[in-house]
């Protein structure tokens, strides 16, 4: 079995994870996925670009992020291998990226054109379910994300992250967990200073 047919097989079982597929289904969409290597540092799409691709990531890690108004960089989500990608907003807006999607690690992955996904939803009612399960999911992490923003000091918001994602601190260096908290390296490592020393805010 060569790279790409495992690939495969994978892509399958997590699609069925979230909705059961026919084989007809599967059968459809399945010519469609097309194997892709990400260096770390290169780029599935880059912000002002068309976003056309969705992706499975078979292996690797990957960052979904922004740019502020003053051009500093800020992490909205990142991608680990069993889970897929794209900046589903830009996907859905059918407009230029408004956020870039980068490897952090080497990534084997596959990609698949988006509107494909879309033209099957009216051919396949599993489709359909998979995208408004997928969509659900998306809400929900937007929404305890914006709840987190809103309510918690930068000492909360780290311990909800890594209660919630235990595997960040070890897959990812401490400028990228920084930013998607919304504070610099040296708050940071201040607050796990704190916590080491049992000083936990109210």
């Amino acid at each position: 079995m060569n790279i790409r047919e495992s690939a495969s097989i994978a892509l399958r079982n997590s699609l069925s994870q979230i909705s059961s597929l026919s084989d007809d289904a599967w059968n459809a969409i399945e010519p469609y996925w097309e194997f892709k290597n990400l260096k770390q540092g290169e780029y599935l799409h880059k912000i002002g670009e068309p976003a056309t691709l969705m992706a499975y990531v078979m292996d690797g890690a990957l960052r979904e992020y922004f740019l502020t108004f003053d051009g500093v960089e800020f992490n909205k989500a990142f991608v680990f291998s069993g889970e897929f990608t794209g900046s589903f907003f830009d996907l859905m807006s059918d407009e230029v990226s408004t956020a870039s999607v980068q490897a952090i690690k080497p990534c084997k992955m596959l990609v698949a054109p988006y509107e494909v996904m879309h033209e099957l939803y009216d051919q396949f009612d599993c489709f359909q379910r998979l995208g408004r399960i997928v969509a659900e999911g998306l809400f929900i992490k937007k929404a305890q994300r914006e709840h987190a923003f809103l309510t918690m000091d930068a000492q909360s918001r780290y311990l909800a992250m890594i209660k919630q994602y235990p595997n960040f601190e070890k897959e990812l260096p401490q400028y990228h967990l920084a930013s998607y908290l919304g504070i610099t390296p040296v708050a940071l490592s201040r607050i796990r200073s704190q916590l080491k020393k049992g000083f936990v805010s109210n």
